[in-house]
């Protein structure tokens, strides 16, 4: 009984304080719920302090035997297990807040009203040393996830009043709902899920972490990969070229030049479709016991040979052949030049570097130390190991037996002519002509013109002085000062025009009857030639011509 006899029964003896648990994965298990809890009547007086009325220490009954067990803090709880260490109130002490927070928010209470119990007496189990599922927490010694309890876990979060009273909590998940007086671990797990961003299990999804790593393992894969067929290329195209095999099929003339070697002469053979590749010749040249012995020439070949055996045969003189040239009539000495050049083996370089020196050539007296003219039209045939040089000194030679032939020098007096103006009036007849009938009767216009003192007026020379080609001069180019401008000046040429073949010479020695002082090919594409003595008929026909030419 109490000193103010208000009714209030006797205090049993204070039992030890239930240690604290410092585990992050601790669960307030599930236990009896808590008598009610007496309050204090109000204007009591003579109680010996303020902390001897402790009904907190005493709301749930201890079971028979029970042991309290202390437990040393962690060692990074800041603070200490025993709150009289450290100089705090008894009642702050983890265990006692513990029991707040295990037991819902306490009915105002009025004088004469029975407390009511927020237990069931008869729900009463009591828990373990350490709760009811495990050592430390629920689903192992550390939590659900982890060592220190990842999601699913309960932090408390402590704070303080005003007035620096501690008031324990769950931090954000003092709002947890409660059941039956208890927090409802479940809701308390499912808010921490959320607020952690996790879906099941409580982890962030990171739905783009595999993109980092493929990007690094593509960086270092495809240079390397790139580097190793790249390498492997030049492995193969070094050592193990393309190449065909067997003799090959079908037949391809090839020149080799002075001088070339496996590999100047590889890639010719490759554009002629003779050899796979250039290094597959030119190991088959590192190959054989004459990798230098390349002779000038032409071979007569297949395409798609094996290198081997394509570097085999060019070198057996044997293998050497003859090629056919034909110099039609009619061309200018720049025209054959470029023609040889192309057909003979012989590069145009080579004919030009000769025509330097033209004394070398054996032309006639009377050519004036010029080829032009000189060089005769024919077919030729070019033989291995021939040179610039000697295919121009057989063309001149070809040209003396011509005149021979035509008994030129006899000719010439019979016509009153020198043997060089018949060769000047011949390239006239053979720029001019169309039909070969036509010859002697173009012959016969130029003889009547000189001989009446009237300019030729042969577009063909105009054209030729100023070196360019077509059959009508303009006007611009009739005006022009060249000496083989037959317009303005009277009489032949200074010189040929072209290479005159036997039938234009033959024309000159032997011209046609008539008093003809005009001509013209009305029709380039058939050689179609009308002659005339009357001015406007010749305009006439150049009226013509200009309207087959699409001038008209």
């Amino acid at each position: 009984m109490s000193e103010n006899g208000g009714g209030w029964p006797q205090s049993p003896p204070p039992q030890s304080p239930r240690p604290p648990q410092h585990s992050r994965g601790f669960q307030n298990p599930r236990g009896p719920q808590n008598p009610p809890i007496p309050q204090r009547p109000q204007g009591s007086r003579g109680l010996p302090d303020e902390d001897a009325w402790r009904p907190d220490e005493y709301l749930r009954p201890l079971p028979p035997g029970y042991e309290p067990v202390h437990h040393e803090p962690r060692y990074d709880d800041p603070r200490s297990a025993r709150p009289q260490d450290q100089g705090g109130r008894p009642e702050d002490s983890p265990w006692r807040r513990t029991q707040r927070l295990s037991r819902p928010e306490a009915q105002e209470w009025h004088p004469g009203q029975p407390a009511q119990a927020s237990y069931d007496p008869g729900d009463f189990h009591p828990p373990d040393q350490y709760g009811e599922h495990g050592q430390y927490s629920e689903h192992g010694q550390y939590g659900e996830h982890g060592q220190y309890g990842e999601p699913g876990d309960v932090e408390y979060e402590d704070e303080y009043e005003a007035g620096g009273r501690f008031v324990p909590g769950f931090g954000d998940e003092g709002d947890a709902d409660y059941e039956d007086g208890q927090p409802d671990r479940r809701a308390r797990r499912a808010g921490r899920r959320d607020s952690r961003g996790g879906g099941r299990g409580g982890r962030p999804r990171r739905r783009l972490g595999w993109i980092a790593p493929l990007a690094a393992l593509l960086v270092i894969v495809i240079p390397l990969a790139v580097g190793g067929i790249y390498a492997y290329s030049l492995y193969m195209s070094k050592y193990h070229p393309a190449d065909y095999s067997g003799d090959g099929t079908g037949s391809v003339v090839v020149q080799v030049p002075s001088g070339a070697s496996a590999v100047s002469f590889g890639p010719e053979l490759v554009k002629l479709g003779v050899v796979a590749s250039s290094r597959a010749f030119v190991l088959a040249a590192e190959h054989s016991s004459n990798p230098t012995g390349l002779l000038p020439g032409f071979y007569g070949m297949h395409k798609h040979m094996q290198a081997s055996l394509a570097y085999a045969l060019l070198l057996n003189p044997k293998n050497l052949v003859q090629v056919t040239v034909t110099i039609p009539e009619g061309l200018r000495l720049t025209q054959t030049m470029a023609l040889l050049g192309a057909k003979s083996g012989i590069p145009a370089s080579a004919y030009a570097k000769v025509l330097n020196n033209p004394a070398s050539l054996g032309l006639p007296s009377y050519a004036n130390g010029k080829a032009e003219g000189y060089l005769f039209p024919a077919t030729y045939e070019v033989q291995p190991h021939e040179t610039a040089l000697g295919v121009l000194k057989g063309m001149v030679q070809r040209f003396d037996q011509e005149a021979a032939t035509v008994n030129l020098a006899a000719g010439a007096k019979q016509v009153h002519l020198t043997e060089g103006q018949v060769i000047i009036m011949a390239s006239l007849v053979q720029a001019e002509g169309g039909r070969l009938s036509d010859y002697p009767k173009i012959a016969r216009v130029i003889y009547n013109r000189m001989a009446q003192g009237i300019p030729l007026q042969l577009d063909s020379t105009v054209l030729y002085g100023l070196n360019t080609f077509g059959i009508l001069a303009n006007d611009q180019q009739l005006n022009s000062s060249s000496p083989y401008n037959t317009y303005r000046h009277k009489g032949l040429t200074p010189g040929p025009i072209d290479s005159p073949g036997n039938a234009a010479i033959q024309a000159v020695l032997h011209p046609a009857s008539g008093n003809w002082v005009y001509f013209v090919t009305v029709n380039p594409k058939t050689g179609e030639t009308l002659f005339t003595s009357s001015q406007s008929q010749f305009e006439q026909f150049r009226q013509e011509l200009q309207k087959n030419l699409g001038q008209g």
